[in-house]
């Protein structure tokens, strides 16, 4: 067995490669989140990515559908709530659209009138207008969400084009074994020893790494261990 704290307030950074185990290790973590009774919004890019967590009692689903209007000042009112694109919409609007019309005025609803909740945002990096400039949404969130407990769970592929102002707003790092020379190199100046503990990960190992603390530890995938079924 393995613990992970989920506490009252952080932000989480995970990251790796495509098909690294990103989405899986996330729900799990909010599995964990589920059993102590903490409220949550998974803001899904993908149908069926995290569907099934919806096989948890009380978790509520949203599908954003083309044309269809919505008051997301409602979503406050759902304490665990996943929120997942359609097909059709997906196939009009793309990844980008479904993020610019649809989630960055979620998370704007979030920041203005929630609180005590844990937002797990899929495919962070494109909240940004690019590697260097944060998306006001994400920005906010990091910068000012700790008052209100608005607890963010990032999770992005090539962290070398993340902002570093998000990056370094990270209250702690769960990242996956890397193979692309520039992400190793990105990361070798941002986490003390990263070569050598990179080359330690096994695929699908997570490594956990505290920036204040400067402590890190390794977790083996054996120990990561859904309740639901992850259709990633």
């Amino acid at each position: 067995m393995v613990e992970v704290e989920i506490p009252a307030w952080s932000i989480d950074l995970i990251y790796g490669n495509t098909g690294s185990g990103k989405s899986y290790f996330a729900g799990w973590l909010i599995e964990k989140a589920y059993e102590k009774g903490r409220r949550f919004i998974i803001l899904d890019t993908k149908v069926k990515n995290h569907v099934g967590l919806v096989a948890l009692k009380g978790v509520k689903l949203l599908k954003i559908k083309q044309g269809a209007r919505y008051d997301f000042s409602k979503i406050i009112d759902y304490d665990q709530i996943l929120v997942i694109p359609t097909k059709g919409l997906i196939g009009r609007i793309g990844v980008e659209g479904l993020i610019e019309d649809y989630y960055k005025p979620i998370l704007n609803t979030l920041f203005r009138k929630d609180k005590n909740r844990i937002i797990v945002v899929e495919e962070a990096h494109r909240y940004n207008p690019s590697s260097r400039t944060a998306g006001k949404e994400l920005e906010q969130l990091f910068r000012e969400g700790r008052d209100a407990k608005l607890y963010t769970i990032a999770v992005t592929q090539s962290i070398a084009d993340f902002p570093k102002l998000l990056f370094r707003q990270a209250q702690r790092h769960f990242l996956f074994k890397h193979y692309i020379p520039n992400d190793i190199h990105y990361l070798s100046r941002m986490i003390p020893d990263f070569e050598d503990l990179n080359a330690k990960l096994r695929q699908h190992d997570i490594l956990e790494f505290n920036p204040k603390r400067m402590t890190h530890r390794i977790i083996p995938h054996e120990f990561i261990i859904r309740q639901t079924k992850h259709y990633g």
